[in-house]
């Protein structure tokens, strides 16, 4: 990125934004040790909402001003509602509160920590995907914006292409149709992700992909979080349309050999012990690991899941 290219003797400050979700938040935390390693001064963004999981579930001083992890400060503000709000349930509203709210407080925090006359002026605001509200308040700043993707570039790829309607894929009257793209191997549908196929139950999910695919104008960078090595074929399709630097994979250290004391992060809920005695009195292979967008794991045993007798699930 050309803000690694300034003068070395000048601060470089970079403000991540993320959403209240462990999916989200622990990979821009890692990033953000890296942008540390380097010499650059990093800001974590999130709302009070994730504050008060993190207060419940781990040994952080409540009454601190500041949190710090791996070198990274996180600063905290209100997304709009009360802390016993279910964002989940109530999604749909909450989505629009968020964009409200958040785009008042996230810019204020701005001004506040972050003045454009002072020593801290923020050289650029990393963001997660779905929230474009947070590349507005950037723009409005004058602040160059990155998203950050989690996801394969793949994945990027495909939705890229599919909502901004760039190649044929399954329909209602040919919900069988395979898919060429550049880059991917011919593609079933059952390689494709539910969002793009005509019957995807979900309803909300398919508005914010949209949203975000056909402005990602808004965007200076698109950062994956895969290897060129790993994705080389479907980075490279996408030079032209919209490309996406891969910066990773960004992974547990204790992944890459390092120790487990390395393994930091953001914890939103408190680790259940019964949990890991019951998974340890489970056969080998008897456990599947299911993660549900930015929902807590579901952990299911098929203990008894042979000549159909019914299967366990916990």
């Amino acid at each position: 990125m050309e803000i690694l290219k300034e003068n070395k003797e000048e601060e470089i400050h970079v403000l991540m934004v993320a959403l209240s979700s462990q999916g989200y938040l622990n990979p821009m935390v890692r990033l953000g040790k890296c942008l540390v390693n380097k010499g650059l001064h990093v800001t974590l963004a999130t709302t009070e909402f994730t504050r008060h999981r993190m207060l419940k579930s781990s040994t952080i001083n409540p009454t601190s001003s500041t949190i710090s992890i791996s070198g990274v400060q996180v600063r905290f503000f209100s997304d709009g509602q009360s802390l016993n709000y279910d964002r989940m349930v109530n999604y749909e509203s909450y989505k629009k509160s968020l964009a409200k709210f958040g785009t008042i407080n996230l810019s204020n925090l701005i001004k506040e920590h972050f003045p454009s006359n002072g020593h801290k002026k923020l050289s650029c605001i990393i963001t997660n995907p779905f929230v474009t509200w947070v590349a507005d308040v950037a723009i409005n700043h004058g602040i160059p914006c990155a998203m950050f993707w989690i996801q394969p570039c793949s994945l990027y790829a495909i939705y890229y292409r599919f909502y901004n309607k760039l190649n044929s894929f399954p329909t209602l009257t040919d919900p069988e149709m395979s898919v060429e793209l550049p880059g991917l191997p011919l593609l079933n549908t059952e390689d494709l992700p539910s969002f793009v196929l005509p019957s995807n139950p979900y309803g909300i999910f398919p508005k914010l992909f949209s949203e975000m695919f056909q402005n990602m104008k808004m965007y200076k960078w698109v950062l994956g979080n895969s290897c060129f090595g790993l994705e080389k074929d479907a980075i490279e399709s996408m030079a032209d349309l919209c490309p996406i630097s891969p910066i990773g994979p960004l992974v547990l250290p204790s992944l890459l050999g390092e120790d487990k004391d390395h393994d930091t992060g953001v914890e939103m809920w408190k680790a259940e012990d019964t949990c890991i005695e019951w998974l340890n009195k489970g056969a080998p292979s008897s456990v599947i690991y299911v993660y549900i967008f930015w929902k807590p794991c579901c952990l299911i045993s098929q203990t008894n899941g042979v000549h159909g007798e019914s299967p366990e699930e916990q």
